[in-house]
């Protein structure tokens, strides 16, 4: 693929850009956190005359495997790693290892044990991604380990391991010493190998990564208080007409809708920035705030102080403006929550206040979820199978027309698909037709059905009134249903109340009550308006627990997978 490839939904002109090219904002704050930079297509590691790579946001000093630690990832990949390690001075060290216990959690058991102990190791080794860190040798002199460095000279030396195969009279010039590496390359399976991306809620707007340079976009910090720019949630105001803006209170006396009774209870996992109080959740037997399997918890633990549902305030500490993203995650409930009453919601917090996520946290989410459903599903836990997980967040990625096969995300999420759960994506607010990931995925469709997989649901933003897409919306043949994400109104946490305050007030005088401008910030109504395909999203996926709640969905005696795939095509019809 090329910049100047046509688009399959443009005029053919060979001189037509195939996509309009989004920015995509990553704040500093989440550079620092994750330790991140910046792939660029300038300078960028290529093997022979492959394309330069998109920009991307990733972590330098990490890289994700196939296969679980002590199974089939050290039958291979990691023997590989271990001998590229030797050549470029690092030594490859698995992240999620029982002899490295986890400082923050350090009662944490790794996936590993967790699966042996849950009695699906070798189910879940066929399918799960391991995490690696590259730590460079103390007598290492040089740039730091780049992560892309060391996948492109494993994906190299696979390509020529192959050839040997074919022909081994094809390299005669090779040392007894690079036959030996060449043998352990060929079972790497390096094509599965990933970079440890940054994903962000759905991104559009100014910040670092796609098109701004390093750094930030408008100097310190992350913004401007409640303006952001980056995330699907997203920014200042709702006013501006075909932006991805807009969080602002509103008040709302709305009791949430009754369940059904009678049907099934479907279990709706939400990946985000977690669950803030309010009425609608507090207390709820339809609300799993910490969800365990095995005894071990999903998703992220936030430090103290740093839970962007809590307060709102985990970034400026000086002005205390809310953060970018803070309450997206209750946003989301809420909007699961008025589609299908009946839903219980699995909150898995993935994300930090700035909207980024770390896809290393988001794989073992995903795979403790896979657990949770496969213990579920076998009648080991009374809380049922997982039916469908809401993803609200994504990025773009480095060589978009050849990630399928890749490790990451995707290994787990095609597992869901493969055990019959419905995953939904945002597709993201970037105007843009460049596949964003994992919403992408949804370009498989037939191919997943055919497969017997549920497949992926990319949900795009439309307008409130007339049904047209929002400008903001990223859109292509991989987007396959569009959800109203402009003006969206949905819970936030009651606790929010950041340091804006209105622009106008006038004390109480002569008789006159005091007088001003609605306080920008506080959401102690509960409600709040928003922007952004990351709220499309999450109404889809209601959607079709909506439809799961039916009771003749439970007297369907059908498969998993077909029924499900059923109710993916059923909302994809419903354009609600």
């Amino acid at each position: 693929m090329t910049d100047l490839t046509p688009d399959p939904e443009s005029d053919g002109n060979a001189t037509t850009p195939r996509h309009n090219f989004p920015i995509f904002g990553v704040p500093a704050s989440a550079f620092r956190r994750f330790h991140a930079t910046v792939l660029s297509p300038d300078g960028a590691d290529v093997i022979g005359d492959e394309e330069t790579p998109h920009p991307t946001v990733y972590r330098p000093d990490r890289l994700i495997l196939p296969g679980l630690n002590h199974r089939s990832l050290n039958d291979g990949p990691f023997q590989e790693l271990e001998r590229l390690g030797k050549l470029l001075k690092f030594r490859p060290v698995v992240v999620d290892d029982p002899e490295r216990p986890d400082r923050e959690n350090p009662d944490r058991v790794p996936l590993d044990r967790l699966a042996e102990q849950l009695g699906y190791a070798e189910r879940l080794d066929a399918v799960a991604r391991s995490v690696v860190e590259l730590l460079p040798d103390t007598d290492r002199v040089g740039p730091p380990i780049d992560a892309w460095e060391v996948l492109q000279l494993a994906r190299r030396d696979a390509r020529r391991a192959e050839q040997l195969q074919r022909d081994p009279e094809s390299l005669p010039d090779l040392t007894p010493e690079e036959r030996e590496g060449l043998a352990v390359a060929a079972r790497s399976r390096a094509v599965t190998w990933g970079l440890s991306h940054i994903l962000m809620a759905s991104g559009y707007g100014s910040g670092v990564g796609y098109g701004s340079g390093v750094g930030y976009g408008s100097g310190v910090g992350y913004g401007s208080g409640v303006g952001y720019g980056s995330g699907v949630g997203y920014g200042s105001g709702v006013g501006v007409p075909g932006s991805a803006d807009g969080r602002i209170p509103v008040m709302l006396h709305l009791t949430p809708a009754t369940p059904a009774t009678g049907g099934p209870t479907p279990n709706v996992a939400i990946l985000d920035t977690g669950l803030g109080q309010h009425p609608w959740f507090d207390n709820s037997p339809l609300v799993d705030r910490n969800p365990t399997v095995g005894g071990q918890g999903i998703g992220i633990t936030f430090p103290p102080g740093q839970d962007p549902e809590a307060t709102g305030v985990t970034l400026d500490l000086v002005n205390r403006f809310l953060d970018p993203m803070a309450g997206h995650g209750t946003f989301i409930a809420g909007l699961v929550r008025q589609h299908c009453a009946s839903a219980r919601l699995v909150i898995v917090p993935v994300m930090y206040g700035d909207g980024a996520a770390d896809e290393t946290d988001i794989i073992d989410a995903l795979q403790r979820l896979l657990l949770w459903h496969w213990v579920g599903l076998d009648g080991k836990d009374d809380h049922g199978p997982l039916d469908v997980v809401s993803l609200s967040l994504g990025y773009y990625h480095e060589t978009p027309g050849a990630v399928e096969d890749e490790a990451g995300l995707f290994g787990a999420i095609r597992a869901l698909q493969d055990d019959g759960v419905c995953v939904v994506a945002a597709a993201g607010n970037g105007a843009t037709t460049l596949p964003f990931w994992p919403a992408a995925l949804a370009a498989d469709h037939t191919a997943d059905v055919d497969k017997g997989r549920v497949p992926v649901l990319s949900v795009g933003a439309r307008n409130p009134n007339d049904g047209t897409v929002a400008a903001f919306s990223n859109t292509g043949r991989w987007v396959h249903t569009y959800r109203c994400g402009v003006a969206v109104v949905s819970t936030m946490p009651t606790t929010f109340d950041g340091s804006l305050r209105g622009g106008v007030n006038v004390p109480a005088q002569g008789g006159r009550p005091e007088r001003g401008t609605p306080d920008p910030d506080d959401y102690s109504s509960g409600f709040g308006i928003w922007n952004g395909s990351s709220f499309a999203s999450p109404a889809c996926a209601g959607d079709m627990a909506h439809h799961l709640c039916d009771p003749s969905f439970a007297k369907d005696t059908r498969p998993r997978v077909e029924k499900l795939t059923e109710v993916v095509e059923r909302a994809i019809k419903e354009e609600s």
